[in-house]
């Protein structure tokens, strides 16, 4: 039942990043994310992805990040209409497995207080996938 539940609210909270993920635009960009952790803050709620891998070698079970040109936290402020949508698709993306798309505004400007601009980029969609 509980389960059932989870599954409804995700899908809800779903179609609703949905309907705010407009396609990306000039100074939008586009991320796929495998999340490694979702947290709030006074100020911000973010998505944090794992880096990128390349140099994977199967045969000797390793694999090393790649070079970072892409930021791996993604936030909105917590009085954002998106807030609390953005930690219910993080934390379906993390406990099911999930990628996500996000969309991102690639101006670190336009950063939510808290969120580095070497680092993270303010959320403008994100999409289960």
């Amino acid at each position: 039942m509980k389960t059932i539940a989870i599954g409804i609210l995700v899908l809800i909270c779903t179609v609703t990043l949905l309907a705010w993920s407009p396609p990306a635009k000039a100074g939008q960009a586009v991320v796929t994310c495998y999340v490694v952790d979702v947290a709030t803050y006074g100020d911000r709620v973010h998505i944090h992805c794992a880096p990128p891998v390349s140099g994977c070698s199967l045969a000797a079970g390793n694999c090393q990040p790649a070079a970072a040109a892409q930021p791996l936290y993604f936030a909105v402020e917590t009085g954002s209409p998106m807030a609390a949508s953005v930690v219910h698709s993080g934390l379906a993306g993390l406990i099911n497995k999930r990628s996500l798309e996000i969309s991102y505004d690639d101006d670190p400007d336009q950063n939510p207080a808290g969120c580095q601009p070497n680092d993270c980029r303010r959320i403008v969609g994100v999409v289960i996938r």
